[in-house]
């Protein structure tokens, strides 16, 4: 069982509280040892002290174990290291992670009633039927947990076909761009995918790394196709010793008014105080850009709950007259 985004920001607010206040990463992960952790979160700082008694470096402690550490995160935590700002790298992650789990609350809360609804409507749909037919009601009961099955089935393939989506999105840039034309859900994850950026971006600049790695760690940590197809340019600027500006500006790949804004604070060598700003203003709209995405949904799914449930008592509605016509004649 992996980290939830809720975990990972306590657990990351820990850290980086006991790192700022003087305490080594060994005497931290102690520290917190002692708080009685959950096991997850204690095994994976039991396995960082053993890779850092056995010589390997903190990005390489923590990155023994894949299933609970992303690459956003050995990332983030690498240029840290590196730049001696580790303090300032785990915060980072903790906001990022609380903004995950703020966000994954509000989708689970916009969609719990709509999700009710549906299933008082199928409900509804196989009860009312099967009292005018004078069905029993384990056959009510068996053709609801039917229809719920299907229900279930046909959710489920969706999910694994978005899931399957999402995960190509990263590697292509043609997906990732057809991605972005869902309105709302393009919208939210552009969103995100700047949030990412910025963040990991600015962290790489305070850590001091070269301009060559910074640009393709946090392309990478973007997990967007198009931006890591943008990031190919940008690298072959670097390499050229051309400037990054107008390279930003003509790639498409970024917001007009980010990518302007780069420009003028290469000019003025004031990069590191324009991402913090940025990584923050992305941090705020993608919280927003995804609540406003899960509200839209709900209400649509909400809509469509509630035109089968009056489709479906539009049916009963006019099965009850044909039987009462019937009756009469």
């Amino acid at each position: 069982m992996a980290f939830t985004p809720a975990q990972k920001h306590l657990f990351y607010t820990e850290i980086a509280k006991m790192v700022e206040a003087g305490f080594g990463i060994r005497d931290a992960a102690r520290a917190m040892l002692d708080t009685r952790l959950p096991s997850l979160q204690a095994d994976l700082l039991r396995k960082m002290d053993a890779g850092l008694e056995a010589g390997k470096s903190i990005t390489e402690s923590f990155g023994t174990d894949l299933a609970s550490i992303s690459d956003l995160e050995r990332s983030i935590i690498g240029a840290g290291e590196r730049g001696g700002r580790l303090a300032p790298a785990f915060q980072q992650l903790a906001d990022y992670f609380g903004m995950i789990a703020t966000a994954r609350r509000d989708v689970r809360q916009a969609m719990a009633y709509p999700v009710l609804l549906l299933h008082l409507g199928l409900f509804v749909a196989v009860l009312a039927p099967g009292l005018m037919s004078q069905s029993g009601f384990g056959e009510i009961l068996g053709r609801f947990v039917l229809m719920l099955g299907l229900l279930y089935g046909v959710v489920f393939a969706g999910w694994l076909a978005i899931r399957a989506l999402l995960k190509s999105a990263p590697g292509s840039a043609a997906i990732d761009r057809v991605i972005r034309l869902i309105p709302v859900i393009g919208k939210a994850r552009r969103a995100m995918a700047m949030a990412r950026f910025t963040k990991v971006y600015h962290t790489c600049l305070l850590a001091g790394l070269s301009m060559q790695e910074t640009v393709e760690t946090a392309c990478t940590a973007s997990h967007s196709g198009v931006i890591r197809e943008a990031g190919d340019v940008l690298q072959a600027t670097l390499k050229e010793g051309g400037a990054l500006g107008p390279k930003f500006i003509d790639s498409g790949a970024f917001p007009a008014a980010f990518a302007r804004s780069y420009a003028t604070a290469e000019e003025s060598g004031g990069l590191d105080k324009d991402l913090a700003r940025w990584s923050n203003l992305y941090h705020e709209d993608a919280v927003r850009s995804v609540k406003s995405a899960s509200n839209i949904v709900s209400k649509a799914v909400y809509f469509l709950v509630l035109l089968f449930v009056a489709a479906t008592i539009i049916r009963i509605y006019s099965g009850y007259s044909d039987m009462i016509e019937s009756i009469t004649e």
